[in-house]
């Protein structure tokens, strides 16, 4: 339950960060500064997988295994092409984003291709699902490794691709420049997945040799480790600094490109509040809030497109009506769950 619960809390981020990023409600939820739920998702979908799929490999068949994760990333493929076929296409016909390109201008039939070949990764939460494409078609090849006992050579391959991206951050990018950047590189971003899926896949032997026998001491080291990461990068005072934040915040915790600072942050802080969720499913009355975040992160594609169905009214109405921009989040987390709860369109909105 716990990783569900984590999974939801970065589906509040997400939500969040979409519908009112400049919000008190969203400062306030991303209290972990430099921590988005993006490296979340990112980080437990590789987790996932690799728990997951070694059942499978070992229960049943390798290639069944293999060829169902090659179907999710087909499914991946079709949703974010469908996607950006219904949401860009209009736009400039029925609607206008500026964070959208023109599909007149480019042309239809450049359009259509650059989406097809996932060169075309538009803002307006249309350029994740890439990454996760390209990621879940590659991941057969990751259990081979692993299961040939070369997790090592696995991780020792994606931290050199990671660590290449710190001096070139732009290598082997696939975006086309009218995307307008692009948001998540996959030879930068694939090291937080390849970290969860070898987590996921060795969890057992993890918990066995290194978490269960020190819970208590994890539970306080990270918790105060991630604490003072908090202070760290949050207090700062012409009398009272920690760092040149001026000089140094770029280059620790920048987003675009991924930095290494932002890893070990978020690394660090994921365990703290993964150890701090398991604590607290022990208390009954923060049970049900739990099972809700629980809920959404077992829903987590599902909440991922309803949610951007709904931000372009929100992000639409909040230029009408700014007096609501303070409860946009709370409004649209709420929405996003009681359609989670209720599996509305669910045999439409895939999962």
């Amino acid at each position: 339950m716990a990783i569900d619960v984590v999974r939801g809390y970065c589906i509040i981020l997400m939500v969040s960060s979409h519908v009112a990023a400049e919000s008190w409600v969203n400062q306030i939820l991303h209290f972990l500064r430099f921590v988005s739920g993006a490296e979340g998702f990112v980080f437990l979908a590789g987790f996932v997988v690799g728990m997951v799929y070694r059942r499978k490999i070992e229960t049943g068949s390798r290639a069944r295994a293999y060829v169902a994760l090659l179907r999710r990333a087909r499914l991946l493929y079709v949703t974010h092409c469908l996607m950006v076929l219904a949401f860009v296409g209009p736009n400039g016909l029925i609607w206008r984003y500026a964070d959208l390109p023109d599909a007149a201008d480019m042309g239809w039939a450049m359009f259509v291709w650059l989406t097809l070949s996932l060169q075309l990764q538009p803002g307006h939460m249309m350029n994740i699902l890439p990454l996760y494409v390209i990621l879940l078609g590659a991941a057969p090849l990751a259990f081979e490794l692993m299961r040939r006992r070369m997790t090592l050579v696995l991780l020792a391959a994606s931290s050199a691709l990671f660590t290449w991206t710190q001096y070139q951050p732009g290598v082997l990018s696939l975006v086309h420049e009218s995307s307008g950047g692009d948001a998540f590189p996959v030879v930068a971003w694939q090291f937080l997945f390849v970290l969860g899926m070898c987590g996921g896949y060795h969890v057992r032997w993890m918990r066995n040799r290194f978490v269960a026998p020190h819970r208590t001491a994890w539970r306080w080291g990270l918790g105060l480790a991630c604490a003072a990461l908090i202070i760290a990068v949050n207090v700062q005072t012409p009398a009272f600094q920690f760092y040149d934040h001026v000089r140094w915040d770029a280059t620790l915790w920048e987003r675009h490109p991924l930095r290494a600072g932002r890893v070990g942050y978020f690394l660090i802080s994921i365990g703290a509040i993964y150890l701090a969720a398991q604590a607290a499913t022990r208390y009954r009355f923060l049970l049900r809030p739990l099972r809700a975040m629980a809920l959404m992160g077992r829903n987590s594609l599902y909440c991922f497109l309803t949610h951007i169905v709904l931000a372009f009214p929100f992000v639409a109405l909040m230029g009408v009506a700014p007096r609501l921009y303070e409860v946009a989040p709370p409004i649209a987390v709420a929405v996003v769950y009681q359609l989670a709860k209720r599996q509305v369109g669910r045999p439409w909105i895939p999962n």
